[in-house]
C-alpha cells in the first residue's frame, strides 16, 4: 500500500502519545505535559493554518501558552506538514534553529509475525516498568513517560522480553485506525545486543496485524544508527523527518 503523508502520521501520534494539556489554535496543536524530558508532548505542532491572525501573533500566543504551562517554547516541524510553509523562515529570523532531527519510519503490515518468546500485556505492571526505569536517563524522564503511557486511550499493547530470567526489553504498540505506532522501545543496559529489540518489533507488528493494522510507524533520532539499521532490516523506511525548533 502507499503510505499516507506526514500529516496523517503526525495526527496519529498526537493520539497515540498524548500530552497532558492540548489545545488547537490557528490550526496548530499546542501540547504540554509539565515537564520537557519528552519533547513530543511539550511542543507546538503547526500542522494546519487557519487565517485570522498574523504569523507573529500566533507565535506570540504559542509562547504565552507555553509559559503558562511552564515549558520552553519549541515547535515540532515535520517535513511535508508545516503550516504555513514559510514558518521555518520566520522562526529563523526570530533566532530559532532546528535541533534533534528525527526520522519517521513506516512499513506495510502484510502478515502476522511470530511472537518469538515475547509476552504481550494489555496493562502495565512492574515487569513492564522495570526496563523503562533502568534505561531512563533520570527519574523525571521515567515518570513523565510513565504518565504519558497511562493517559493513552487508544487500543494498546505492551511487549516484554526477558533476559537471564528478568524483564529486560519492552515496546509499546498503539492502534489508531489502521496505523500501528511503535513507542517506548527500551532495553535494559545489561541485555543489549542480544536481539531482544527485534523480537519486540516483530511481536508488536504481529499484534497489530491481528487488530487490522495495515501500516506501522515509529520515530527514531537521526544519530541512533544502530536502531535505524535494525528498523531498516525489519522493513521500515524513512517517510519524512522532523526537528524541534528552539531559540538558539
Amino acid at each position: 500500500m502507499t503510505a499516507p503523508g506526514a500529516e496523517a502520521f503526525e495526527r496519529a501520534t498526537l493520539i497515540a502519545w498524548p500530552a497532558e494539556h492540548r489545545a488547537a489554535r490557528f490550526g496548530w496543536e499546542f501540547c504540554a505535559s509539565g515537564g520537557g524530558c519528552s519533547a513530543r508532548p511539550n511542543s507546538i505542532w503547526p500542522l494546519a493554518w487557519e487565517h485570522g491572525a498574523s504569523l507573529d501573533e500566533a507565535i506570540a500566543a504559542a509562547e504565552a501558552w507555553c509559559a503558562r504551562h511552564r515549558i520552553p517554547l519549541q515547535f515540532k516541524l515535520a517535513d511535508g506538514a508545516i503550516a504555513p510553509v514559510h514558518l521555518p523562515e520566520r522562526l529563523a529570523q526570530l533566532g530559532f534553529a532546528p535541533f534533534n532531527t528525527t526520522l519517521a519510519m513506516t512499513r506495510d503490515i502484510n502478515a502476522a509475525s511470530p511472537l518469538s518468546g515475547v509476552a504481550l500485556h494489555h496493562e502495565p505492571n512492574d515487569a513492564i516498568w522495570r526496563p523503562l526505569r533502568e534505561s531512563a536517563p533520570s527519574a523525571e524522564d521515567f515518570a513523565e513517560r510513565r504518565d504519558i503511557v497511562l493517559r493513552i486511550a487508544a487500543p494498546r499493547i505492551f511487549a516484554l522480553a526477558d533476559f537471564e530470567g528478568a524483564p529486560a526489553a519492552i515496546g509499546l504498540g498503539v492502534l489508531t485506525g489502521d496505523k500501528l505506532g511503535i513507542f517506548l522501545m527500551r532495553t535494559a543496559p545489561e541485555a543489549r545486543r542480544h536481539g531482544l529489540a527485534r523480537k519486540i518489533v516483530r511481536a508488536l507488528i504481529g499484534w497489530g496485524a491481528g487488530q487490522g493494522a495495515r501500516i506501522a510507524y515509529l520515530q527514531v533520532e537521526q544519530h541512533n544508527r544502530s536502531a535505524i539499521a535494525l528498523y531498516e532490516s525489519e522493513g521500515f523506511a524513512t517517510l519524512y523527518t522532523y526537528a524541534y525548533w528552539r531559540r538558539a
